[in-house]
């Protein structure tokens, strides 16, 4: 058939030109599969502390550590409701010449305002994975070799799926079933061929969620089909207006006001804010175990009054939030817990797998051609 032909040329031809980006883009993603887990394991001894009374105020704590860490910029604080929990800040260490901050995390015990420990081993090297997985650190240029890269492999995923499609009866037996036992050239066919028709499946949805990230294009679609508001995407909330003659109510005093409705184990995450800013957002999860995965339960804060933002266009940009919150869950493999986080590090593993078994399959045909001239 002409057009299988066809197929066949594309699919080879893009597969040789985007290979070695799609097999760093897979094996980057399934290295972050389990980053929140290590970064706890690396840690565990900076995660607990004993109850000593009544824990310092959340101000008290951001405020000493911004004194202690005047080069470092901080970024958030992770509070929790379980007592034996310590603290922990996030924030970034600017080096000379450096692109990016080092990214760190600064344990405290939120009852005596001391601190534990920093870590800015683990922690920094998930962030430049994640950064290597979606720019390979090569800033906007790097961007747009990745979001290329996955547009190729997702045609690459459905140009497989064409030429896998059997003829026959009985092709299909083998299109199925791999052969066993059989040559080296035989088993790296079918491992290409027969293994990658049902991983294809869940590689199509990881590069469309991934995508989903990527262009304001897939995302719109994708906000409306789930119910939300596809007008809003690329825009900023409402904000509060600034009035200097009124008081910003303190992070305890927020902090205070979602507990009272808060779940039984949650992590609330105070963002940081710019001093005249009269919005902050809070990230609310139910699960109290990740460090740098700010998604859950986004809500935007009037600073003047300490209390969610009662306007109905804020309820929208949140609907929007959850929706992408789910999308990054799924693309991550995290939706559900540790049996889809495995799905989705064998996945990861066997997409990087593809354009090797792909590059030894032409390699393969290209020196038997040559024997036969």
């Amino acid at each position: 058939m002409v057009s299988k032909k066809i197929v066949r040329k594309l699919h080879l031809w893009l597969g040789l030109s985007s290979g070695i980006i799609v097999c760093l883009l897979c094996l980057s993603g399934a290295t972050f599969v389990f980053a929140e887990e290590i970064m706890h394991a690396y840690n565990k001894e900076n995660l607990y502390v004993e109850v000593e009374g009544k824990r310092v105020e959340i101000d008290s704590i951001v405020a000493k550590f911004k004194k202690n860490h005047p080069t470092e910029q901080y970024f958030w604080i992770n509070t929790y409701n379980n007592p034996k929990r310590s603290f922990d800040v996030v924030s970034g260490v600017m080096e000379e010449g450096a692109s990016m901050p080092i990214l760190k995390i600064t344990f405290i015990n939120p009852y005596t305002n001391k601190e534990i420990a920093d870590d800015a081993k683990s922690i920094h090297f998930f962030f430049l994975v994640a950064h290597f997985h979606s720019q390979l650190l090569l800033g906007n240029f790097g961007l747009w070799i990745i979001r290329i890269a996955s547009l190729i492999f997702l045609v690459e995923l459905i140009f497989g799926l064409v030429l896998w499609w059997p003829k026959s009866k009985n092709e299909a037996r083998s299109a199925f079933k791999p052969k066993y036992p059989a040559s080296r050239k035989r088993m790296n066919h079918d491992f290409h061929r027969v293994y990658g028709f049902y991983a294809c499946w869940l590689l199509l949805i990881s590069v469309v969620t991934g995508l989903v990230m990527s262009f304001e294009w897939v995302e719109k679609p994708v906000i409306a089909l789930f119910g939300g508001y596809s007008e809003l995407v690329g825009e900023n909330p409402p904000q509060a207006d600034f009035n200097e003659n009124k008081q910003f109510k303190s992070l305890q005093f927020i902090y205070n006001e979602f507990e009272k409705t808060a779940p039984k184990d949650y992590k609330l995450t105070l963002m940081a804010i710019q001093e005249k800013m009269p919005t902050s957002q809070l990230i609310l999860l139910d699960k109290g175990n990740r460090f740098l995965h700010l998604y859950g339960d986004n809500q935007v804060v009037d600073r003047y009054t300490g209390v969610q933002l009662d306007k109905p266009l804020i309820a929208k940009f949140e609907k929007n939030q959850s929706i992408l919150d789910t999308n990054l869950d799924i693309h991550m493999g995290t939706i559900g817990g540790l049996p889809t986080q495995i799905l989705a590090l064998l996945i990861g593993l066997f997409g990087a797998s593809l354009p090797i078994t792909g590059f030894f399959i032409w390699w393969g045909r290209r020196k038997k051609l040559k024997k036969e001239k």
